[in-house]
């Protein structure tokens, strides 16, 4: 079903007399938040017609605007039907979280080995302490930001960037989205904040097979409450991803 483009929190961009490239930045960002805030639902359609005359923005930076939502995971490009709000199916989701348990596993299991190098502990701390933030003032949005960031510095301490670069191929924000449709924000939080500190304490402890099992939940735990979704009853589903 598709919905027109509705948005209080979104201000008519002019182009006239600014930079193309803040225009498609600005109108991005905002779409990217609506998208994570869940005023868009996967599978939605993305009405270029509707964003247009509300914002001003032309059809072109529009257009760069999608494929920067599409680079970031949040979208695809469908022809003939333009931007879609990303749902991923049943079988992608199985297929991508046993890629990720391989490759974050082993991460979590190498920054065990490591923790103890250089600055490594006071880093992981550092970024840790900086998502417990939200154990008190949740935020879906910055919660986002910040889960990104543990797992990051998590790859980060492995001192290998090729992993990392594999890894940032298959943390889609869609999971996320998804996730906050089977449960409500303050669990999802809650939730993956314990399963980080389980994490955690195995590297800290430098304990490598602690760290990837804590890891191995941790991932299997964000997939099975995907799969609960009503949306992925219909094993026939065919994911747009």
């Amino acid at each position: 079903m598709d919905f027109p483009y509705k948005s209080a929190n979104m201000t008519a961009v002019v182009e006239a007399g600014g930079r193309s490239g803040e225009t498609v930045e600005r109108v991005a960002a905002d779409l990217r938040n609506q998208i994570l805030e869940g005023r868009f639902a996967p599978g939605q359609r993305l009405i270029s017609r509707d964003i247009v005359e509300l914002t001003g923005v032309s059809r072109s930076s529009l257009r760069e605007a999608f494929r920067r939502l599409e680079a970031d995971g949040l979208v695809e490009l469908v022809p003939n039907r333009g931007a879609i709000v990303r749902r991923l199916s049943r079988d992608e989701v199985m297929k991508v979280f046993e890629i990720r348990e391989a490759l974050e596993g082993f991460a979590a299991r190498l920054a065990a080995t490591r923790i103890h190098i250089g600055e490594n502990r006071e880093r992981f701390l550092a970024v840790l302490d900086q998502g417990r933030v939200h154990a008190v003032r949740p935020m879906f949005q910055g919660f986002i930001k910040d889960n990104r960031a543990f797992h990051q510095e998590i790859v980060r301490a492995c001192g290998n960037p090729q992993l990392g670069e594999l890894i940032d191929k298959y943390q889609l924000p869609a999971f996320m989205i998804q996730l906050r449709q089977t449960i409500g924000v303050e669990q999802i939080i809650g939730n993956s904040l314990a399963e980080h500190e389980d994490i955690a304490a195995a590297i800290l402890a430098g304990d490598p097979d602690a760290a990837y099992d804590a890891m191995k939940r941790h991932l299997w735990h964000s997939a099975e409450m995907i799969l609960k979704l009503p949306a992925m009853v219909d094993r026939r589903m065919v994911g747009v991803g």
